[in-house]
Formats: structure tokens, sequence, C-alpha cells
């Protein structure tokens, strides 16, 4: 609103703008005859049939119903015309409060639980005496007001025998907040395990003083991200164990909201009690000292696992071909580990550069039928090597050979390959590697069975 004939609403005069959205404006506004300033909310459409018109009427109803309610913020007037104009404007007008993360700028971790505590009780009373959901919770919608932590914008709440405004298909709720649920298909969604993950988020910005939490679930594990990495406390860990339950992916794996008010009611306790040794603030200065070799090592690790899972993938692709070996003689030794020969070829045959490998795993099947002191044996052998880079290596050969000699009747050797270790191309990688073993085991097969002595022949 600009212009001299725009600075009043109604019996409002119209000071500083407070906040502005998609569908309404927040102004400092005094009434006539009064010097006592007032919160004026006042809509930015005035087309009744428009969903944004319909829920600034369900929200000054259900303001002037629950006057009586603890922790709201206070509906002091309202105003919805008849027919609205440019100059009958709706409006609802509320006490002056500060928003809760500017009222929490600067105080202890306990003063932001007790806050958010605060509101959380609050959410817990709405759904157990009403079955209300507010379904919008974000710092934007709390605030302080004479020391009392209060909710705000009840545009969004969900009650009983109330008509869904919401088209099918849009998402309902608070950027950056939203419980997935509630962007795929906000009609079937629990709207107070929404609550629930949004206050989670809610938390984690007001107790980290960041603007905007992380998308998504937040487990506890997370590098870099813990309550304690932005605000060093000896009981930051509890909170972000919390966190971690209030975000889960699934509705039902979330605490209920009368569970979070007493987590975080008793967590308050927990807080005051005597610390025999509070290692947060050192925590928070080793990570800040040696911060990167910690991450390079968090990184190796889950290399590793990743390395991990494609030993159990290639496993998995070569089980059919450990199963034919062992059909062809009963004596196989599948998935040997120990052959002398097996690593000494593969050592062999390393590749090349300066990376070095931080793991290796090779396994090889023989198929030595016959007992002797020179027979001839069969091997498939398989080796995968995760380099300090993260390239995963694969290595594949088939051996036929006398045992213990070294000569070769059939040797292949598939050149190495790498990829990038838990990528789409790793994968790929050892399925074109497994079937590149199909076909030169069947050559190493008919080999083998060719120049195994003839008992026939035997005199």
């Amino acid at each position: 609103m600009a212009g001299a004939a725009e600075q009043r609403v109604g019996p409002w005069t119209l000071g500083e703008q407070l906040g502005r959205g998609g569908n309404a404006s927040v102004f400092v506004a005094t009434r006539d005859g009064s010097q006592t300033p007032v919160a004026l909310k006042v809509i930015n459409t005035t087309r009744v049939e428009r969903e944004p018109y319909q829920r600034f009427v369900r929200e000054i109803g259900f303001l002037r119903e629950h006057q009586a309610v603890v922790g709201l913020l206070p509906l002091l007037d309202a105003h919805l015309p008849d027919k609205p104009s440019k100059t009958d404007r709706p409006w609802l007008a509320m006490p002056v409060a500060t928003p809760i993360a500017d009222a929490l700028q600067g105080r202890p971790l306990a003063d932001v639980v007790h806050a958010v505590g605060a509101i959380a009780d609050t959410l817990w009373r709405l759904q157990r005496d009403q079955d209300i959901a507010h379904r919008d919770i974000k710092p934007g919608n709390l605030y302080e007001l004479d020391g009392a932590w209060l909710i705000g914008d009840f545009g969004l709440v969900a009650q009983p025998d109330t008509v869904g405004l919401t088209a099918e298909g849009r998402p309902l709720g608070p950027a950056h907040y939203m419980a997935y649920e509630m962007i795929r298909d906000p009609s079937t969604a629990d709207s107070h395990a929404a609550d629930v993950y949004s206050l989670g988020k809610t938390l984690w910005v007001l107790a980290t003083d960041q603007r905007f939490p992380p998308e998504g679930h937040q487990p506890a594990s997370t590098r870099g991200f813990g309550i304690g990495d932005f605000r060093p406390h000896a009981r930051a860990v509890a909170l972000d164990q919390e966190i971690d339950l209030m975000t889960r992916l699934h509705p039902e794996e979330r605490p209920t909201k009368e569970q979070v008010a007493r987590d975080l009611a008793a967590w308050e306790q927990l807080a005051s009690e005597p610390v025999v040794l509070d290692v947060s603030a050192a925590r928070s200065r080793l990570r800040k000292k040696i911060g990167s070799q910690i991450a390079e090592q968090d990184t190796q690790a889950q290399r590793k696992e990743l390395a991990l899972a494609a030993v159990r993938r290639l496993q998995e692709l070569t089980k059919p071909l450990n199963e034919a070996l062992k059909s062809l003689s009963a004596r196989a030794e599948v998935d040997s580990a120990t052959d002398k020969m097996t690593t000494n070829l593969l050592k062999s045959h390393d590749g090349f550069g300066t990376k070095q490998s931080v793991f290796r795993w090779h396994r090889c099947t023989l198929v030595r039928p016959l007992d002797g002191p020179v027979t001839i044996v069969l091997r498939m052998c398989r080796s995968l090597e995760l380099m300090e880079d993260g390239a995963l290596r694969l290595h594949l050969m088939v051996h036929v050979g006398p045992d213990g000699v070294m000569a070769t009747m059939f040797n292949w050797l598939r050149p190495m390959t790498s990829a990038m270790v838990g990528t789409v191309e790793a994968e790929q990688m050892l399925d074109a590697g497994a079937r590149d073993l199909v076909v030169a085991l069947q050559q190493g097969i008919d080999v083998f069975v060719d120049q195994l002595p003839d008992s026939r022949n035997a005199s």
C-alpha cells in the first residue's frame, strides 16, 4: 500500500509494515482514539470465492472460537464485510508480538528448548481437546508476548467438520518445513504427524540460529549438522536424537505431540543436572582444527561400506557360476580366500599408477577333481580393490593349468576396469564383468575337460 489515501484501512492508521506474504500483509496500526499499536493483518484479495480469502475467514472464525486457549496469539478484533472492496478491506487485529527467532536471539540453548517445548505443549492440547492441527508450523508463525510463547497464523488449521480448501494435488504447509506426505497428498496425510515434523525443523533452526533447515530426514549421526556443531552444549546430542525422530520420513515413526512436549520438558531437567566432563566446546574446537582429516576418514569409511556392498553384489552375480562349477565337480572348492597361486597371479596384475589400495577382496573357486602329485586345476578368480581416491577396481581371471606348477593351458585375464565406488557406473562394471566371465569360463571349462587324463586308457 503506497500513497496517502492508502495509509488507512477502516478505522486504522497504518504504520510500519511488519510482513508480507502471498495472501496478506501485516502492519503496525493504531485505531482512532487510541495510541496502543496492534498488528493489523489485511487480506490481499477481495474475491470471496478464492482460497486465500476463505482461509482468512477460517482463521478469524477459529480465533474467535478459541479465545480461551492458552498459547495462541489472541484476536483483538476483526472485520469481514459482506462485499469486500478496495475501500472496505477485510482485516484482523492482534497484539504486536516479537517473532520467536528475534526473541531467542543470543539466548541460551535451554531458553530455545523451553520455548519450543511450550509450543509443543500447546499443539498437544489442541490435538487432545479438539483434534486440531496447525499445519503451518515454522518460526515465522511463532511469537513471544509478555514472556509467553504463542502460535499465530491459523489459516491452514485442520479441525473436525471442516471442508478442505486445498485443491487436490497441491502441497500444503510451509516450504523447507513441510513433511513429504503434505507435499505428496495433504488430503490423506496425518496432519498431527506433519506438525511434529515441522516442529522438529523449527527446533533445529532456532537451536542453530540458521535461516533454513536441511531438507528431509535429519539423522542424528550426520556429520556437521548436529546442534553441537553450531552451538556447543553438553546435552546437544539428546536434541539431535529428538530431531532425528521428529523428521522421520514415515509419519508412524515420529513421536506424538505429547511425547515431544514431554521430551523437551525432560531435556530441560536433564540439562540442569551437573556434568562431570563437558567436552562440547573442545569437540567444536577439535573439528575446526582437524575437521578435514576427520572428514577424510569418514569418507573412507563410507567408501569401504560401499565397496563391501559391491563385494556382495559381485558374489550375487557369480553365484550361478559357482553353482555350475559345483555341479561340474562335487569336489569344487567355492570361494577360497587362501589359494596362494590366485594371490600371486592377481598381484602380478595390480594395474598401474601411484594410488594406494585401502581395501582388497579376492576369492577363487577351484575345480580339482583328482588327487595326485600334479593334477589339472580350473580357477575362477575375482578381485575388487578400493583405491584411496574412491576408485573401485575389478580384476577377473580364468586359469587352467597343473596345480603347483607355473604352467598354463588356458589363461584369460580381463583388462582391469575401474569406476567410482557406489556409482551406477560401478554397478554396470560389475554386471559387464560377470557377463564376460561367463564367456571365458565356458572356454576354460572346455580346455579343462580336454586336458584331464582319460582313465579309460589307463592300464
